[in-house]
């Protein structure tokens, strides 16, 4: 069960004053708790009385136009678990889990115990510089969103009295910007297909090469999707893991993922095979029951989960001195040689399970400018030669 962190209303400030302790002039709020007691709140620490009696001008100021609350005392990363277990946010299992290690490894170890409404400007600018400094383009903005995301809210939530997202520069990354696609040409992928004849990953592999899939959706395929009838298969579901619930089968994230392809009958052949072994097998009570009608089963007949594929794939590489790819670089080959063999971009887009044909176009960039200069070629076959 989530903590009910809220905050104190703003009706329940008692008075406004400063403290002389020491050489310091603290600004203290009192303030009325959810049980009606009276506490006490430093909200700003100055050697110079002139600087507190300022702020305690402004303070009085916010009060009295109702900007201004006492937020409860509650930690940045406390925060940030409220803000990703919120279940009106709907976050899928893979994005839950990604916030969440996010939180244990990054914004955990960096902002410890600092409270919400202690974080500056100059606290979160270095947060920005850390995860710049340590991780890609894509990566370190990732991490930062999270933080931004969850501060955004709490000011617009009125738990903290301003907004330090709002003086954050963006640093450049210090790893580089992105991951650089590699994907196998033709001949590539004809030696992975004949080195995998017969091998458990075939058809995993098969199905992201020849159909574009990924890999949650290899993951997720069922019997009941795949139409021997007519040589297509159908994207309704993919597998995940969740966090603390393990596998579990949910819809793909957009309605452009949720598709149905036409499948070469070279793979229809291979899975009509493939579903004989599995009835035998399955007739035997060897598959777990949730897992009947998953078409693509690891060596002991359990479902892949997306970690476990992409490990056994680097094996099969190691192992027949294939060039490693990753595993969703399968995906980009099949785009890749669709674009190249001049196939339709809409068509392509429709594969790929895009929602919009401009994602195609914008990943798929450099093979269009390699397709603009063969075309330049063939013009000037025609008009010239």
């Amino acid at each position: 069960m989530q903590k009910n962190w809220g905050c104190s209303r703003l009706d329940k400030i008692k008075s406004t004053f400063i403290r002389k302790r020491g050489n310091n002039y603290n600004v203290i709020v009192e303030y009325y708790d959810i049980d009606k007691k009276i506490r006490q709140k430093s909200v700003g620490k100055y050697t110079n009385k002139k600087d507190a009696d300022k702020h305690l001008i402004d303070l009085k100021s916010s009060i009295n136009n109702n900007n201004y609350i006492v937020s409860k005392n509650i930690t940045l990363v406390e925060r940030c678990m409220i803000y990703a277990h919120d279940e009106s946010k709907d976050f899928s299992p893979t994005t839950l889990d990604t916030n969440e290690r996010t939180i244990g490894k990054n914004i955990e170890p960096f902002f410890k115990d600092i409270k919400l409404d202690e974080v500056t400007p100059v606290i979160l600018q270095g947060y920005a510089n850390y995860v710049y400094k340590e991780y890609s383009q894509d990566s370190a903005k990732r991490r930062l969103s999270f933080v931004k995301a969850v501060i955004n809210e709490a000011y617009r939530l009125k738990e903290i009295p301003s907004n330090p997202c709002d003086f954050i520069k963006t640093p450049k990354s210090l790893k580089g910007k992105v991951r650089v696609t590699d994907v196998y040409t033709k001949e590539e992928v004809q030696n992975v297909i004949q080195k995998i004849d017969g091998y458990y990953l075939e058809i995993p592999i098969l199905l992201m090469l020849s159909l574009g899939l990924r890999s949650a959706e290899v993951c997720g395929l069922k019997w009941k999707d795949v139409d021997f009838e007519n040589n297509t298969i159908s994207i309704n579901q993919i597998l995940v893991r969740a966090a603390y619930k393990g596998l579990i089968f949910k819809k793909p994230k957009t309605a452009g993922s949720i598709r149905t392809i036409s499948a070469p009958v070279e793979l229809m052949n291979k899975l009509k095979k493939l579903k004989i072994k599995c009835n035998e097998v399955k007739l035997q009570g060897l598959i777990p029951e949730k897992y009947e009608d998953v078409v693509c089963l690891n060596n002991v007949l359990n479902a892949f989960s997306h970690e476990a594929l992409i490990q056994s794939w680097y094996r099969f590489c190691d192992k027949h001195n294939i060039k490693r790819i990753c595993l969703h670089d399968l995906r980009h080959t099949h785009a890749t040689l669709l674009l190249l063999a001049n196939t339709n971009m809409k068509v392509v887009s429709q594969r790929l399970g895009h929602t919009d044909i401009r994602i195609t176009m914008n990943r798929y960039s450099h093979v269009l400018k390699e397709m603009d200069t063969q075309a330049s070629e063939n013009i000037s076959s025609i008009m010239f030669k």
